[in-house]
């Protein structure tokens, strides 16, 4: 029996959030003066949703305001981050079911940070946003961003040339969509559409 892939987008697809910002927020604790940067930083939110900047500058510089620019106290805040998100119904209803079935190819393809989406699912293949290090380990920026056509690209670089079926929430998503024979569009935890 051929093995299916099945790729899920993770923002608002197995959550009912987006996690970048509540880990900017959660990284904000552990200097809360970086508090007094949130507004700006909302301010710059809005500039990329009107595309004035990238999504991928956006969260440069998130990183810049909120997180700790060592990548090992980076990783810590990671794997305490992960212990706060909440999965929805179609992680699960769905993604559980198809894990126990243990015959199918499962990817998490996302812009969020690898690092803490490798704590939450830590037994299949993440394809999240990765990190530029300095040689003294601290972060200078983003290196891979999964973001529209990226993760079409990123997941190739990983060997996965055809998809079976799809979980996305976002229109951003559509050239994966096109790389997909099936796609499940995931609206608050459930299925809206299917194509």
């Amino acid at each position: 029996m051929d093995k299916k892939v099945i790729v899920f987008d993770f923002d608002k697809t197995l959550t009912n959030y987006d996690t970048i910002l509540p880990f900017f927020l959660f990284c904000c604790r552990k200097n809360v003066i970086r508090y007094l940067l949130i507004p700006l930083y909302l301010l710059i939110k809005i500039l990329s949703k009107f595309g004035l900047i990238s999504v991928k500058i956006e969260k440069e510089i998130g990183l810049i305001f909120f997180c700790p620019k060592n990548i090992h106290d980076f990783h810590l805040m990671c794997i305490e981050f992960s212990k706060t998100v909440e999965l929805n119904q179609i992680f699960n209803d769905i993604y559980a079911k198809i894990l126990k079935l243990k015959v199918h190819i499962l990817i998490i393809v996302s812009g969020s940070f690898q690092h803490y989406l490798d704590e939450i699912f830590p037994n299949i293949l993440v394809i999240g946003t990765t990190l530029k290090l300095d040689k003294k380990n601290n972060i200078i920026g983003i290196d891979d961003h999964p973001f529209k056509y990226e993760k079409v690209e990123l997941l190739k670089k990983n060997g996965i040339n055809s998809i079976d079926i799809f979980y996305t929430d976002s229109k951003n998503d559509i050239p994966i969509t096109n790389f997909a024979k099936k796609t499940n569009w995931i609206n608050k935890g459930e299925i809206v559409h299917r194509n």
